[in-house]
């Protein structure tokens, strides 16, 4: 599967979307840096739409693949955002640190329902994801994934209404796949490498 889907490879570049962000952008637009580091306690303070970077690139039809090099990172987001409503609003983020911390409000921005379909790692080792869902409470699966991933991969079909995640490092193993995305305007790539400062980083269709 990750053969056929590779075949629709799209060389993603990247944007801040914010005019004030903690994220530095690489000059050939292929490597995201987060410049600000912030302390645990401190963690439910910080407005973390400052670490939200779209693809320049948007997409109103067809398949699109991208793959992501994440091998440095502890904490990342990834996946596709079609505008639901405004994504600068400032709320809190959907990971938090702390896996002592119970605070369900946090993960309310990444539901599929706020135009959201993303997967994300925290704590070095502990893989979420943000299920669609009809009522007000945001469902969080954990994924088991045998082989951490270095490379992800990315696949939209916009009019088959499908998201996939693909574990490159082991053989292009499906990760997880969503399905019937109500996308109500265009998608783009979404990329939050939290406060992590390690980069993440968009492979090119030669590598």
């Amino acid at each position: 599967e990750l053969t056929e889907v590779q075949r629709y490879w799209v060389d993603v570049l990247l944007k801040p979307v914010n005019a004030i962000s903690n994220i530095a952008i690489s000059a050939d637009k292929r490597q995201m840096t987060t410049v600000h580091n912030f302390s645990l306690k401190n963690v439910f303070m910080c407005d973390f739409s400052a670490f939200d970077v779209l693809g320049y690139q948007h997409f109103s039809s067809g398949k699109y693949y991208w793959e992501v090099d994440v091998s440095e990172k502890i904490a990342w987001i990834l996946g596709v955002y079609s505008k639901a409503r405004n994504l600068k609003r400032k709320e809190s983020s959907g990971f938090v640190f702390d896996p002592n911390v119970n605070r369900p409000d946090v993960y309310s921005r990444y539901k599929p329902q706020f135009g959201y379909w993303v997967i994300g790692l925290q704590n070095e080792s502990e893989y979420k994801v943000f299920e669609e869902t009809s009522t007000s409470d945001p469902r969080i699966l954990t994924l088991f994934i045998p082989v951490p991933p270095c490379r992800i991969g990315v696949f939209l079909d916009y009019e088959a209404r499908v998201v996939s995640f693909f574990n490159v490092t082991n053989h292009g193993s499906l990760i997880y796949r969503f399905s019937n995305c109500q996308f109500s305007h265009a998608a783009y790539p979404y990329f939050n490498p939290w406060n992590c400062q390690r980069p993440i980083t968009l492979c090119p269709p030669s590598s």
